[in-house]
């Protein structure tokens, strides 16, 4: 399963529904399906709430709901079960089919501005990604995961240079570019998927206007 048609703002970085009516009709006949928790439902439901949520009429209840699914999803694929736990778990701890349900999470607490907690996710997500490209079977795989990780938590460096004053923008977005760049370089290295590249090359052309409108 995927999500609706959509791209990303320029300026934000964030998803835009080509039909938001559309969009939200599938959100919930995710939600009153009969796998509505299962794994690849949830991989789903997660970055759609999440991403529905500003459209919503109680944005924060959205959010609160696709914290609450995102949780279970990490916590299905055998993972830290909250916070506390994320905190005190170490890379090799995290089953690689755990990765990217941290990483859907954490864009959850991003958006909700809650940046500590999205960047310990991030980088559990990153170092976890890292350590099962060199130590496991799935090693195509996980290293997918750790270019998707870089890329992801330069968008949470570049949420947190859109919220603050212009002053302080600049060490986040230097910050975002360099993760951009680094998902970039690897993934051109690896021949990644035209989508994934163009994308990355996106997010790097966005980091860099951003430093460019502030002078830098």
């Amino acid at each position: 399963m995927d999500l609706p048609a959509h791209y990303l703002d320029p300026v934000t970085l964030h998803e835009v529904f080509d039909d938001v009516p559309a969009a939200q009709a599938y959100l919930a006949e995710l939600a009153d399906s009969p796998d509505s928790d299962a794994p690849g439902t949830l991989a789903v439901r997660v970055p759609l709430t999440r991403a529905l949520a500003p459209e919503a009429d109680d944005p924060e209840a959205e959010l609160a709901e696709a914290e609450r699914l995102g949780w279970l999803a990490v916590s299905l694929n055998g993972g830290p079960g909250d916070g506390a736990a994320a905190a005190h778990s170490h890379a090799a701890e995290v089953p690689l089919g755990a990765v990217a349900p941290l990483l859907r999470l954490a864009h959850v607490l991003q958006w909700w501005h809650r940046f500590s907690e999205a960047d310990l996710l991030f980088g559990l997500a990153l170092e976890a990604a890292h350590y099962h490209g060199e130590h496991a079977a799935s090693i195509e795989y996980a290293r997918r995961l750790e270019f998707f990780a870089l890329q992801h938590w330069g968008k949470c460096r570049y949420d947190q240079a859109l919220e603050v004053h212009a002053g302080q923008a600049r060490p986040f977005l230097g910050e975002a570019l360099a993760l951009f760049v680094r998902a970039l370089e690897q993934r051109v290295e690896v021949n990644a998927s035209p989508d994934e590249i163009a994308t990355t090359r996106q997010a790097v052309r966005a980091a860099r206007d951003r430093l460019a409108e502030l002078g830098a």
